[in-house]
């Protein structure tokens, strides 16, 4: 009863901020459109400056992903390193876990984080318990901590247990960086069999962005590891400029130290002018995130918003769904992606103008903005932005347009209800 009494009064105190923090919002875009500041100086003024960077190699589904990353295990000489919010013990997550630990045997150096919300992982439409991996990585030996502990002593300090690592990205050999939406867990990868969720991940070559990357993997470990890690002692490999080049902006968000997930929302609706499309698994709108699609719709731009059938859990559909009507209202079109084998589409992708382009593990959501680290990259290229658009036709062909009557369906009692948990917890 205490633990159910808490959450009320958090899901109550969140529900009154984020119903206050419309306008201020709206007044925010404002004056970010007033400015007319480039993407270039929007980011300088989070602190951010361009990577140089060969041009991205996209993964777009998670028994995809899981090959290749088999193949960058099996390459690697000198250390992985892996941040996953979702890592189990499961018969199609195994060949990873038996991969690394043979890879350590070789000598070469294996760290993993992975977020204690793998201690809540169901089988999909039957709904059993899965295994965290912790005990399995224990006995293959794998060194790896897990991020923020959902002790029973933290249930007393609700704010601590809500931080949680969503960050989902791989370091090999300090060359191969990739980032994006999926995780080391059977519904990434194999739900449905040989495909996995439809999910994104992006592999780089950008030696200051791997650095980035190291320091907070690094600092991230030295936080619940007696182990402690060097930065210096994870080698970097120089860029060879003789490849096609390109910049990406490497966007580490951890509320309130590193808040950016919420100025990445507002460059994309306040840098848009003719078109904007989002792709996401799910949304769960608050006030302020409607704000800026009715920004960007009222200043006569497109913005085109795609949502994914076969949620593996019906909270998911339920809060999600809930909240279509206010998208249609507020000017946008929805369209629902519907798997020929029954995938999920978990990906996070914004494309603004046929140019800006970000991927990452953010969701269009709350606990993005603010309760969960997050990791974005983000590009200003017409070439990245051209290939990543006719993906989305691809994902056209099985989708269809939400209807105003469709959305009204999905106004009940328990979407809302699921809708107003997720906000907290989804």
């Amino acid at each position: 009863m205490r633990f159910n009494v808490a959450k009320a009064f958090v899901i109550t105190t969140l529900l009154f901020i984020l119903m206050t923090t419309s306008c201020s919002t709206l007044n925010k875009l404002e004056n970010l459109a007033e400015k007319n500041l480039g993407v270039d100086e929007v980011m300088a003024s989070m602190d951010l400056f361009p990577y140089k960077t060969t041009y991205p190699i996209f993964y777009d589904t998670g028994a995809q992903w899981n090959e290749h990353s088999l193949d960058l295990i099996a390459q690697a000489e000198d250390y992985i390193l892996i941040s996953t919010f979702l890592g189990v013990e499961h018969p199609s997550v195994y060949p990873v876990w038996k991969a690394l630990a043979n890879k350590m045997e070789e000598g070469v150096r294996v760290y993993i984080i992975i977020d204690s919300s793998s201690n809540f992982q169901m089988v999909p439409i039957v709904n059993e318990r899965i295994k965290a991996a912790y005990m399995q990585l224990h006995a293959l030996g794998i060194e790896f901590v897990e991020y923020n502990s959902l002790s029973t002593s933290n249930l007393f300090f609700l704010p601590k247990m809500l931080d949680r690592d969503h960050r989902k990205y791989w370091v090999v050999d300090g060359k191969t960086l990739a980032i994006g939406g999926v995780n080391i867990n059977h519904t990434s990868i194999d739900w449905p069999a040989k495909t996995g969720n439809i999910d994104t991940m992006v592999e780089v070559y950008s030696p200051e962005a791997t650095k980035e990357v190291v320091s907070t993997f690094v600092d991230t470990w030295n936080n619940y590891s007696p182990k402690h890690l060097n930065k210096e002692d994870f080698f970097i490999e120089k860029l060879d400029d003789d490849e096609e080049l390109t910049q990406l902006y490497l966007l580490d968000h951890h509320w309130p130290i590193k808040s950016k997930v919420s100025t990445l929302f507002d460059l994309f609706s306040t840098q848009a002018k003719r078109q904007l499309w989002m792709i996401q698994g799910y949304t769960f709108l608050t006030p302020a995130l409607l704000k800026r699609i009715e920004f960007a719709t009222n200043n006569g731009v497109e913005v085109n918003i795609m949502l994914s059938d076969f949620s593996t859990q019906p909270k998911y559909e339920l809060a999600s769904r809930y909240g279509i009507l206010d998208l249609i209202d507020a000017g946008a079109n929805v369209y629902m992606y519907h798997s020929p084998v029954g995938a999920f589409l978990h990906a996070k992708i914004m494309i603004a103008d046929q140019k800006l382009v970000t991927v990452g593990s953010a969701n269009y959501n709350f606990r993005s903005q603010t309760l969960s680290r997050e990791l974005n990259l983000v590009f200003d290229d017409e070439k990245i932005a051209s290939q990543l658009l006719d993906y989305i036709e691809t994902l056209l062909k099985e989708s269809r347009k939400v209807t105003r009557q469709e959305a009204i369906s999905y106004r009940n009692f328990r979407s809302w209800y699921n809708y107003v948990l997720m906000q907290v917890w989804g």
